[in-house]
């Protein structure tokens, strides 16, 4: 979908009512884990959470992420028994950013999560499975079409 401006120039997706901020899309309730923990407290929590990404946490300093594949492989393999060997500096963004530029994002990194920031603090995540709900939500009910 897009819209001209009145030069008749394409409006950016960014600018479309339709691209919402990624604070109405994120996870606000961020379930996090430290470093020192070990893989298996990682997986059980997730379980527990229903969750498949854990950002990891030193103190209010965000190191990375650990998603539920990477552990299940360290685990199935006998790799670093500890949460911080296996955390991925993972792309953020500021909750102002739009869903478009997220998904962007998520591409050129290659991840399907992204977290979001203020201030250089964690409050939210960002997954794909957010972007499709989002989609799904906007394109309203099934069956609608």
């Amino acid at each position: 979908m897009s819209t001209r401006l009145h030069d008749g120039r394409v409006a950016p997706p960014e600018t479309l009512d339709d691209d919402p901020r990624i604070a109405a899309l994120m996870t606000a309730r961020v379930v996090a884990i430290t470093p020192d923990a070990p893989l298996h407290t990682a997986l059980r929590l997730m379980a527990a959470e229903q969750l498949r990404h854990l950002p990891v946490v030193d103190g209010e300093c965000c190191l990375g992420m650990v998603g539920e594949t990477d552990l299940v492989h360290a685990v199935a393999v006998g790799g670093p028994p500890l949460v911080g060997t296996l955390a991925r500096p993972v792309p953020a963004l500021p909750s102002t950013a739009h869903r478009s530029t997220a998904a962007r994002t998520m591409v050129a990194a290659g991840t399907d999560a992204v977290l979001v920031m203020e201030h250089e603090r964690l409050v939210g995540i960002l997954t794909a499975t957010d972007l499709v709900v989002s989609l799904a939500d906007a394109a309203g009910p099934a069956g609608a079409r």
